[in-house]
């Protein structure tokens, strides 16, 4: 059987109990795992990094995981990392992982060599620990930084209309805490409008462009008032819309009534 044909299961048909023992630990690891050989295939794949991806772990095994884990802007850097890898250099890095759907997120990847009992790289080991929600509190509190103080309504929506954040400005205009709104489309706020603002999120998440719009919300005592909102949109590294920043003004005493619409 060549190297490029062996997998780590093939292995384990012939194993003493040492390695069943670290077998165990791998299929049970709280982390992904990959064991890839010189060639960057994929030998052995536990359930969590299957789990993380999408794809089965049939799926994975004797696939080029630079190709189907990579966008292809990062397999440059993944090919630098490889080389020095097969040298026999540990690494760690962050790069967005694809998901078989074709969505993504951000993997911490430790990588390190293993070497048979001559002291060859047979190929590399990797760990991958998904620090998506790490990213995102990171980010939130640096955007949280510069508006939390700001004396206007500000909230932080995911791209898809739920609220994430809000700062004080909201709460004294609205009279909502946060776990009253965390979650939602701002279905409390909005209960006769809300479809036409969350057209206006999608028109900024197609466009992803920042747009103005007059609205009406109702606070927590159910008095109506008038808000001039700025939806702003945050890009990620691949220029997709991750979250979208609302800056909202108090325009109550400049409305009389009417119906939401774009300023011009």
């Amino acid at each position: 059987m060549s190297t490029t044909d062996f997998t780590y299961y093939d292995y384990l048909n012939d194993v003493h109990e040492s390695g069943k023992f670290f077998y165990s630990i791998m299929e049970n690891f709280p982390e992904g795992i990959l064991l890839t050989n010189q060639e960057n295939k994929v030998v052995y794949a536990n359930p969590k990094i299957a789990q993380m991806t999408g794809y089965s772990r049939k799926e994975l095994l004797g696939k080029p995981s630079l190709q189907f884990l990579h966008f292809p802007d990062e397999q440059k850097i993944v090919e630098d990392i490889i080389a020095q890898r097969i040298k026999g250099v540990y690494e760690n890095y962050e790069l967005y992982i694809k998901r078989k759907n074709g969505s993504h997120f951000l993997g911490y990847t430790i990588t390190s060599p293993y070497k048979n009992s001559d002291e060859q790289v047979l190929g590399t080991i990797n760990i991958v620990k998904d620090i998506s929600l790490k990213q995102k509190d990171a980010e939130l509190q640096a955007l949280a930084c510069g508006v939390a103080k700001s004396p206007n309504s500000v909230l932080i929506v995911n791209k898809f209309g739920r609220i994430e954040w809000i700062n004080e400005g909201f709460k004294r205009l609205s009279g909502f805490e946060l776990y009253e709104v965390i979650d939602t489309k701002g279905e409390i706020l909005r209960p006769e409008t809300n479809d036409q603002f969350l057209e206006k999120l999608s028109e900024v998440i197609r466009t992803k462009k920042p747009l103005i719009y007059e609205y009406l919300n109702y606070n927590k005592s159910g008095q109506l008032y008038w808000v001039s909102g700025t939806l702003t949109p945050v890009l990620d590294i691949h220029e997709g819309v991750k979250e979208i920043i609302i800056i909202e003004t108090d325009i109550t005493n400049h409305r009389a009534s009417g119906m939401p619409k774009i300023l011009n």
